[in-house]
């Protein structure tokens, strides 16, 4: 069904991609917000026909997942915003900050269940056994399937971490609902306060997974670490193409899902024409930009290449660097000749440590071995992946 409804609402060959995410955001926050009512009405009437606190609880858990639907829709309206004078990065965080939302109120929602099924054990109440309800709670588990379905399903077609949070959250309410469908089929055979305990239970698990989901959200405002896979990705295809002879200081700023910008630096023939370099680079930027949806800004280092004694200390530089660390490598070499040979280049620390002065000492006293008659300049970087 909703492949049908996406055909028909999404025209995916007439819009960009940031159009195609905020229809595919706004349909499924639609569908999610008409099913979570669905579930709220049947919940919430047979639960208290029962007497069931894990019911209602789970019930009240479906009204705050509707709101968070409800959040997750201007979310996504507001992040397809085109960028103004004083957004220039666009909008695209504000499904982070959606995300925030939603997960806060996942684990206060959570919380308050906490507290009422605990009061359950103390003062337990018995239920009463409905087939009604019992049918109802299965709808419920069916609707919310199909939501975790096609949340999971959209999200991973637009890369969007709020519709991946909202599956999750559906499949956290089939596991609640089956927990109150447990308690509810337990009450027939024990007075043991099943239904509290089950409660309590569930309420943890949600709390759990609303502070799983907020955690991974903060790490999208901070700046986490790119996907490895991708920067291996994109490394290889910087390098395939010729006249490229190094990759080095990569970074990938994220403003939010089809909002991010990749920075990095390539290494080129000192000797190339320079309107054949730059026009290289130029193709490659656009390129890269095409084929991983990702802005692309390039810098270009030459390099020495067809210079024996530039070669001869750069493979010295190489060893000693394994030797001190084999993690460790450097670019940007180069040399300046003179009385006191000058040997230029940067070295890339796996980690902020910050032992560059140690570090800096045993290259130094390495290289000194070699001819003490060299100088070196030599700056630190951190890989930022």
């Amino acid at each position: 069904m909703f492949t049908l409804l996406s055909r028909i609402f999404i025209k995916e060959d007439q819009l960009s991609m940031v159009e195609i995410r905020e229809k595919y955001g706004v349909l499924c926050s639609i569908l999610s917000i008409i099913a979570n009512f669905i579930c709220v009405a049947f919940k919430l009437v047979f639960g208290t026909f029962v007497h069931s606190s894990a019911i209602i609880a789970d019930g009240y858990n479906n009204l705050s997942d509707a709101a968070s639907n409800i959040a997750s829709l201007t979310g996504f309206k507001l992040a397809g915003k085109k960028p103004d004078a004083h957004h220039p990065y666009g909008h695209g965080r504000y499904e982070y900050l959606t995300g925030l939302f939603i997960s806060a109120l996942i684990i206060y929602v959570g919380a308050t269940c906490l507290i009422e099924s605990s009061l359950k054990i103390i003062n337990p109440v018995k239920l009463n056994f409905s087939i009604p309800a019992l049918i109802a709670l299965c709808v419920s588990i069916m609707i919310k399937l199909w939501m975790y379905t096609f949340n999971t399903k959209a999200g991973h077609i637009i890369s969007s971490e709020t519709l991946l949070a909202t599956g999750r959250d559906s499949l956290n309410d089939v596991i609640t609902t089956f927990g109150s469908m447990v308690a509810l089929v337990g009450s027939c055979f024990t007075t043991f306060p099943l239904d509290g305990l089950i409660g309590v239970l569930l309420s943890l698990f949600v709390m759990k997974s609303g502070w799983d989901i907020l955690r991974d959200m903060i790490d999208n405002l901070l700046g986490k670490v790119p996907d490895k896979e991708e920067i291996n990705a994109i490394t290889k295809t910087l390098m395939n193409y010729d006249g490229i002879y190094g990759v080095h200081d990569m970074m990938i700023h994220d403003y939010g899902p089809g909002r991010r910008y990749l920075i990095v630096h390539l290494e080129i023939d000192s000797e190339s024409d320079m309107l054949e370099a730059h026009d290289l680079i130029d193709s490659i930027e656009k390129d890269i930009s095409e084929k991983f949806q990702i802005f692309t800004t390039i810098h270009m280092d030459p390099i020495q290449l067809h210079d024996p004694l530039t070669n001869r200390l750069k493979d010295q530089v190489e060893q000693i660097i394994a030797k001190i660390d084999e993690r460790y490598s450097i670019h940007d070499f180069r040399i300046v000749k003179g009385t006191h040979t000058k040997l230029i280049f940067d070295v890339l620390l796996p980690d902020h440590n910050g032992s560059e002065k140690e570090i800096d000492k045993k290259i130094k006293t390495e290289i000194s071995h070699i001819d003490d008659a060299y100088e070196c300049v030599i700056a630190y970087d951190y890989a930022y992946y």
